[in-house]
């Protein structure tokens, strides 16, 4: 008596601490340690994870109690206790687990005796599961099983949380023509690389892009048509960059692509590659509307710290030097030289 009354209270405290803790947080890994806390305190089991599912993908986010990390660990929805959650949208409950309906999925050596395992239902959908297991035999009961249901359900609200703020904060540093970064996130990212290239002396370059005439070929075909000139070269530009480049719609019809961990020897070598990308591609209308019958671009490029060791000084730089580029008859590279 005295015993459950205990644990009712454990329950009503971390209810409480619940509400208290999470609150308006939007970051899904701080809810769900706090909730695996929680989990292993009211519960007693020995170990607690989370797991969230996205597409074939799964991933870990919180977990504790285990006496193996789940570092480097590979989860898939194929394995059998997670497809049968997956596909039944039901739990696991189960107080002697090798004599249980899962005990083939049990690996020898395991001395798991009781375990729960809920979905995380979110739209109808299975996004995660939570695990909890225990060494001991009926070491759960229906009163953990509803703590676990209820866990389930303040990450279900957690996950479409963290969905929205995701979406909102895209929204914030992608620019909506082109679906490229826009202006602001690209100088969050070349302040970022400035303090890493100057801890470790390393170098990065930037370039500075501009569509030659492109205000001829909008005047020419229409805004519709402009902007999805614009959108195309964009997507042209991320196919020939690596992952690690970042391309940024800087506005209108100008770009600026950063260059980490390259020094301006070779960013000249990635500069003309893209410009003959261009110059060889063939767009709808070019002939009518260009003066050289063709859509070409004018680059100008600059590095860190050759060039610059802040921000403005770099962008300058590489401004300059596409300025001279279009001074100097367009579809062509210049590199800031001081």
């Amino acid at each position: 008596m005295a015993e459950n009354l205990e644990k009712k209270l454990k329950v009503l405290s971390a209810f409480l601490d619940i509400d208290r803790s999470i609150g308006a947080n939007l970051e899904l890994k701080k809810v769900s340690k706090i909730l695996t806390e929680k989990l292993i305190s009211v519960t007693g089991c020995n170990g607690c994870a989370i797991l969230i599912i996205n597409g074939d993908k799964i991933d870990v986010i919180s977990e504790s109690g285990f006496l193996k990390n789940f570092d480097g660990v590979e989860f898939s929805s194929s394995m059998p206790a997670i497809k049968y959650i997956i596909e039944s949208k039901s739990g696991i409950f189960t107080n002697d687990l090798k004599n249980s309906k899962i005990a083939s999925c049990v690996p020898d050596g395991c001395n798991m005796n009781s375990m729960i395992c809920e979905p995380v239902i979110v739209a109808d959908v299975v996004k995660g599961i939570i695990h909890l297991d225990s060494m001991k035999n009926n070491a759960f009961d229906e009163e953990d099983l509803s703590f676990v249901r209820f866990i389930a359900g303040e990450i279900a609200l957690a996950l479409e949380r963290s969905l929205i703020y995701e979406e909102v904060k895209n929204l914030s540093v992608i620019d909506s023509l082109t679906g490229l970064f826009n202006r602001r996130k690209m100088e969050e990212d070349l302040e970022n690389e400035i303090l890493r290239c100057e801890r470790y002396k390393r170098e990065f370059s930037v370039f500075m892009i501009d569509i030659d005439w492109f205000k001829k070929y909008n005047d020419y075909h229409g805004h519709q048509k402009g902007d999805d000139l614009l959108k195309e070269i964009g997507s042209i530009f991320l196919k020939n960059l690596r992952k690690v480049d970042k391309v940024y719609r800087y506005g209108g019809e100008e770009f600026l692509v950063l260059l980490p961990e390259t020094n301006k020897r070779n960013a000249i070598i990635v500069a003309e590659r893209l410009n003959r990308i261009i110059a060889q591609k063939k767009f709808e209308g070019e002939e009518e509307s260009q003066p050289s019958g063709k859509i070409t671009i004018s680059i100008g490029l600059s590095s860190y710290p050759l060039d610059g060791l802040r921000k403005d000084e770099i962008i300058k730089a590489a401004d300059s030097a596409l300025y001279r580029a279009k001074s100097h008859g367009r579809n062509r590279i210049c590199v800031f030289n001081n």
